[in-house]
């Protein structure tokens, strides 16, 4: 055996099969049966070199692409880790504020007393009743419309104007109430109906109450119902409503005793006792009251005289001074 054979023979036993197979590979791309002796040697070192150099890179390649895939793996797994215990987190939240609004709703937010604030002539128990809101309801499940309840109290308590509720958490309801005054009282068919300013009724009395009120003399009444506007079988409402407006005004209030509008175009107020303001039609009532006081101020009145003002005609008013005259 010659020497470079016993090389070569050295050699493959210690390359493993992978090298091996590479060298022989590279030595045939090489040429190397075709060189001479001192060639091989030196090509020999090279390519060893070479074969070591591409064993190694692919070696960093297999293990570089084995730890993406173990990185990728790992990754995958606690992106499902992640979305398991957000999955479970999100079930478990839901399920508390299911059991925290059961027992919310059913234990807590239950209607435990109906307070009723703003009222005099009427008790809280009659207004609490009359509402329709028990101790026990549910407080989510009150379906009460605030128009409909404010409708419903002011037919069943005329002397109520407006109606508010309010739901206070967690089990109370308050239902303030703003109550009416009257200021009229008007005879009608025999009987005296107490009215507001802005002319509903709110009350019926067989005899004539007593009270500060303005006596309203009226044309034909349709209907006069408690807790509703009054009625006229005329078109009178309008004129009725702005006259009775006019003396609720702080100027007329204290001292108008009777308003007359049984007639829409001979209406008159008497006033303080002793002044009888023949207004004559609605037109312009605010300026005709405003002229009137500028006459009241008269040294006609001086001595307490009564008189007749006529406001019919704003531009000429005239005044009949005659003491004779009951002013009622």
């Amino acid at each position: 055996m010659t020497d470079e054979k016993e090389v070569a023979l050295a050699e493959r036993k210690e390359l493993t099969k992978e090298e091996k197979r590479l060298l022989g590979r590279l030595r045939r791309q090489a040429g190397y049966h075709k060189k001479s002796p001192e060639e091989r040697a030196k090509l020999d070192v090279e390519l060893r070199a070479l074969a070591k150099q591409s064993l190694e890179r692919k070696s960093d390649e297999t293990a570089f692409a084995k730890n993406v895939a173990v990185a990728a793996k790992h990754e995958k797994r606690v992106y499902f880790k992640a979305r398991w215990r957000l999955l479970t987190l999100l079930v478990t939240a839901s399920f508390v504020l299911l059991l925290a609004m059961y027992v919310l709703y059913s234990y807590v937010l239950v209607v435990a007393s109906v307070e009723v604030v703003g009222n005099e002539r009427y008790t809280a128990e009659a207004i609490a009743v009359a509402s329709g809101i028990s101790v026990g309801d549910k407080m989510y499940a009150l379906a009460v419309d605030e128009d409909e309840l404010a409708s419903e109290l002011t037919k069943q308590f005329p002397y109520i104007q407006s109606v508010e509720m309010k739901c206070v958490i967690p089990d109370r309801i308050v239902i303030t109430v703003t109550e009416e005054m009257a200021v009229f009282v008007s005879e009608i068919y025999g009987e005296y109906v107490l009215l507001s300013k802005e002319l509903r009724v709110l009350e019926l009395s067989p005899t004539e109450p007593a009270g500060d009120y303005i006596k309203l003399v009226l044309p034909d009444v349709k209907n006069a119902i408690e807790g509703e506007v009054i009625e006229f079988k005329t078109n009178m409402l309008d004129v009725a409503k702005k006259a009775a407006d006019a003396v609720c005004s702080d100027s007329m209030r204290e001292g108008t005793s009777v308003l007359d509008i049984s007639d829409r175009f001979n209406i008159w107020i008497a006033f303080e006792g002793r002044y009888k303001l023949m207004i004559g039609d609605i037109n312009d009532i605010e300026i005709k009251l405003t002229l009137a006081f500028e006459i009241m101020k008269d040294e006609v009145f001086s001595g307490g005289n009564k008189g007749l003002i006529y406001l019919d005609n704003v531009s000429s008013p005239s005044v009949i001074i005659d003491n004779s005259i009951t002013i009622e």
